[in-house]
């Protein structure tokens, strides 16, 4: 499985998915995942920025969105409300959170992962990618990601 953004341009993330403190909308990024498993019935999006640990001390969600319909090659358009499971972000929103790095340029991670059934995820949670892989790792049937700098 492979994922790539329109909205991740020469590695940058534009700047309309971006929190409106640093010149953005919040408007989630544009994905298409290729190469979707056949029996794929769902896809989960986590979204996370691991360098915000020296100001934050955790990792921040930026995205989570669990049990989204899928069948076949997906594509997500930028901004577009998507059908499933809103997960919280570490922010306390709902769904998407834009890029807002307090101290310089940090490295946002975007993964989705394939899953046959619908996973019983609690959504109140914010899911970093390595611990939404540790805990359901076992019921993904792949799993694609992708980089963008803010």
């Amino acid at each position: 499985m492979e994922l790539s953004s329109s909205s991740i341009v020469g590695g940058r993330i534009q700047k309309p998915h971006a929190c409106r403190a640093k010149g953005g909308t919040d408007q989630p990024v544009q994905l298409t995942i290729r190469g979707v498993p056949a029996d794929t019935k769902f896809i989960a999006i986590v979204a996370d920025d691991p360098d915000a640990v020296k100001p934050a001390g955790k990792v921040w969600v930026h995205w989570n969105m669990f049990n989204v319909p899928a069948n076949g090659d997906v594509t997500i358009a930028a901004g577009q409300q998507l059908s499933g499971d809103v997960g919280q972000t570490t922010g306390g929103g709902r769904g998407y959170e834009g890029m807002c790095p307090p101290d310089g340029v940090h490295a946002y991670r975007f993964a989705v992962f394939a899953s046959r059934d619908k996973l019983q995820v609690d959504t109140r949670t914010p899911w970093t990618i390595d611990a939404f892989e540790a805990r359901y790792g076992a019921q993904v049937l792949a799993k694609a990601q992708v980089i963008g700098k803010f």
